[in-house]
């Protein structure tokens, strides 16, 4: 009896150590919970895989869902830079009935944050970008996919299909971004604007305080955060119910471990600050002036991140066989989010006009 206590006490000795080992060391999680039926059945044919890749010389992690294998493929390209979008994968349920949905998380976010700074580029990120194309499209025997770029990932994906225009089937934008430097001046005017609309006097004081952008030096980095916390709290980051809540959604991804969920945050901060040169010189109209693909851009009426009117004057600008606006309006900085029903008609419309599906 004694020997059968102290095995047990061993094991689970054992087994604590084994855990503690892997909190220090950063253990990376490799699952996604597999794809199944209404009855919780497992579907066969499906694909819900986690693993890693080689980009550009650098391990990075994709996570890959759909009901069936042979599906097109949509690679999305996260926003921030550095907001990894895995934990979102709950927004996916629909589109993963129809597409082969894939989240990457570039390098130096999420789960591919072990990355120098020095080698976080936006021309880098771009060539990451073609090179993953190529490996889905070779590895699910597929020609072409639909490139959907939100925010930060909307300037990455156009210059992705700029340089590589037959990868790809289309590009789907959403919160389009331009200038960095432009939308976030815009951004403050409309608050300021509202501000006097409403006569909200505590709105008004807190812009004041706030200063007008550009938010960088010493400062920067706090104000850009009070700058987007005031966005989120009058709807025009995110608008629709329910309310943007990414600590629950990181909290419940199961595509993270704990050292992964711990180190997200530092991870997004070092991205942004080493690709912050490359936002504050972005200029989209001079960058990428025409493409060989369809575009369609999904907009969030009452987004205040990623200026719409500086939107529409790139798009109206933009030259391509077939380009679209689409308004959503329940929606602000995240319609793929906020009005996910609206979102995949349009991958479904996106895909019929492409001639890849039946009408």
């Amino acid at each position: 009896m004694q020997k059968t206590i102290e095995t047990r006490y061993r094991s689970f000795a054992a087994c604590c150590l084994l855990a503690f080992v892997c909190l220090l060391s950063g253990c990376a999680s490799t699952s996604t919970k597999p794809i199944v039926d209404i009855d919780g059945k497992h579907v066969a044919g499906s694909v819900a895989t986690l693993e890693q890749v080689t980009l550009g010389g650098v391990k990075q992690w994709i996570l890959i869902r759909g009901r069936n294998a042979s599906s097109p493929l949509v690679l999305k390209l996260h926003g921030g830079p550095g907001q990894a979008e895995m934990a979102t994968v709950q927004f996916n349920n629909l589109l993963e009935q129809d597409f082969l949905i894939v989240e990457w998380d570039q390098r130096g976010a999420g789960k591919s944050a072990d990355v120098p700074a020095a080698g976080l580029t936006m021309e880098q990120i771009v060539s990451d970008t073609i090179e993953l194309s190529q490996y889905l499209l070779k590895r699910f025997n597929q020609d072409r996919l639909t490139l959907v770029g939100h925010s930060w990932g909307s300037a990455v994906g156009l210059q992705a299909v700029d340089h590589a225009p037959r990868l790809y089937r289309a590009f789907v934008s959403t919160g389009q971004m331009t200038s960095f430097s432009n939308a976030t001046s815009a951004g403050y005017q409309a608050l300021l604007e509202h501000a006097g609309r409403s006569s909200d006097k505590a709105l008004e004081a807190e812009i004041n305080a706030l200063g007008e952008p550009p938010y960088v030096g010493p400062e920067g980095k706090s104000k850009r955060a009070k700058y987007v916390g005031l966005l989120e709290k009058y709807g025009s980051l995110w608008h629709a119910e329910p309310g943007f809540n990414p600590v629950r959604w990181m909290i419940a991804a199961e595509e993270y471990s704990w050292p992964e969920k711990l180190s997200f945050n530092r991870a997004a901060e070092t991205s942004f600050e080493a690709l912050l040169p490359d936002l504050l010189k972005l200029d989209m109209a001079r960058l990428v002036p025409r493409v060989e693909v369809p575009v369609y851009f999904a907009v969030g009426r009452h987004d205040l991140l990623a200026s719409p009117s500086l939107a529409f004057a790139y798009f109206s600008r933009l030259t391509a066989p077939k380009k679209e606006w689409i308004w959503f309006e329940k929606s602000a900085h995240f319609p793929q989010w906020e009005e996910p029903g609206e979102f995949h008609g349009l991958l479904m419309r996106v895909l019929r006009e492409s001639g890849s599906a039946p009408g």
